[in-house]
């Protein structure tokens, strides 16, 4: 259940345009879109963000890092959605899972150099 209120198409005018071409490509508002529908300048900035975001990798990648990121976060939304996406941009299961494994290895990293304080000693020239 959200803990906001969903406008489906009876945010202001500018969100209702959005979301008419939102509704136009999934077939439905998906929740994210309507919880952020109230404002549809704050919306179509953040549609823009999520299109220029990545610019210069294929989808496929910028679609299993979305994931990654996404479980690392544990937003189950998204780990949904950018599965869903994925798939239909031709990514494997097998793809999927080596992006958790390499997204879960990275947070134990990520965990462990945190709370031992190392000294950064390898790094890029």
């Amino acid at each position: 259940m959200a803990t906001v209120k969903l406008y489906k198409k009876d945010g202001d005018k500018k969100a209702v345009e959005v979301q008419e071409k939102i509704e136009k490509k999934f077939g439905f508002i998906p929740e994210v879109y309507q919880a952020m529908g109230r404002n549809g300048a704050f919306l179509s900035d953040v549609l823009s963000i999520s299109e220029s975001a990545g610019k210069g990798l294929d989808p496929k990648t910028k679609e299993l890092i979305a994931i990654a990121v996404s479980a690392v976060n544990g937003c189950d939304y998204c780990v949904s959605a950018h599965r869903a996406i994925a798939k239909g941009a031709g990514v494997t299961d097998e793809e999927i899972t080596a992006a958790l494994e390499v997204a879960a290895m990275m947070s134990m990293y990520n965990n462990f150099n945190r709370a031992a304080g190392l000294k950064i000693d390898i790094k890029a020239d």
